[in-house]
């Protein structure tokens, strides 16, 4: 996942490709291809690698606000998202709309355990944090939403 998220900063994801990935991970192309069918595969697990982490941090903040602010700075500087969006503008428009896509499903179950909320806070969460993927807001301005927010779920 390392050398993934080390070529998605670096390439974007249609200028990486297995081999790569393979010769960055050192590790064998048949032993890539035994786990990832394609690179998409690798970067849906990259994607569910980082869902995990971020929503660990997250757990442990000290208030929501504080986890809505800690999971806006994530977004908005990961360096790997930052190169898909201006590299692959196509593919993370259809990441962003494709709802019923496994990873979807667990970034709206993360939310609702993270901020305790519904369907509803869920929602005005995940319209926040993507408006953030595409243009991202200052550190001051992401700290004082974070906390309106915070204080309307």
């Amino acid at each position: 996942m390392d050398a993934a998220k080390a070529l998605l900063a670096e390439s974007g994801i249609s200028g990486t490709n297995m081999i790569e990935i393979a010769d960055r991970a050192q590790v064998s192309r048949a032993s890539l291809y035994n786990h990832f069918r394609d690179k998409h595969e690798v970067f849906v697990a990259l994607v569910e690698t980082e869902l995990e982490r971020i929503a660990t941090l997250a757990m442990i903040a000290q208030s929501r606000g504080d986890a809505l602010y800690m999971i806006s700075r994530e977004i908005s500087s990961h360096p790997g998202l930052q190169t898909a969006l201006q590299t692959d503008g196509d593919i993370m428009a259809a990441a962003l709309t494709a709802r019923e896509h496994k990873v979807w499903v667990e970034i709206y179950s993360q939310l609702a355990k993270i901020f305790a909320t519904d369907v509803v806070g869920v929602g005005l969460i995940l319209r926040w944090l993507m408006g953030q993927v595409t243009a991202p807001l200052s550190d001051d301005h992401s700290k004082q939403q974070a906390k309106r927010l915070a204080s309307i779920l």
